[in-house]
């Protein structure tokens, strides 16, 4: 599993180094942050990132403690490679996912709803912008449906 997550690790780091932004790695043991990103006016943007077992869509945070600039990045893979990436503010995750408030907190996007979660949350999808142009997207970020009329208009 390691190799699993030290490649989705990669695969952020990539996806978010073709938008130039930078990229700071904490130092240390804390499992609170996985990197440090800076966007273009300035702010700070902390992710953490999580890998799906190959051919799920479920991201498990052991211990989630909301910040507003907090992302939870979840790399889904098939056959081996990444094949989407959901880039979730926490408090969405922390809203949608199931288990304790004080323990492990899993979001599974495939979950047998009438309107499966991965539907209602596919603004999130693939979304590297909101990370990147944080300061432009974070008045609607905990919204799906505000935050799909904010990219529309640009």
């Amino acid at each position: 599993m390691a190799d699993t997550e030290d490649r989705a690790m990669a695969f952020v780091v990539e996806q978010l180094a073709k938008l130039d932004l930078m990229l700071f790695r904490p130092i240390g043991t804390s499992m609170e942050v996985d990197l440090a990103v800076r966007g273009g006016d300035g702010r700070y943007v902390e992710v953490r990132v999580r890998s799906a077992a190959d051919g799920t869509r479920t991201f498990e945070v052991p211990r989630l403690r909301d910040r507003p600039n907090l992302f939870i990045v979840g790399v889904v893979w098939e056959g081996g490679e990444p094949s989407q990436s959901w880039v979730l503010p926490a408090h969405v995750f922390d809203r949608f996912a199931d288990g304790a408030p004080n323990g492990p907190r899993i979001l599974d996007l495939d979950a047998d709803e009438a309107e499966p979660l991965g539907e209602r949350l596919a603004v999130y999808k693939d979304r590297w912008a909101l990370i990147a142009e944080f300061s432009k997207f974070h008045s609607t970020l905990s919204d799906p449906l505000a935050l799909r009329v904010r990219l529309a208009m640009g």
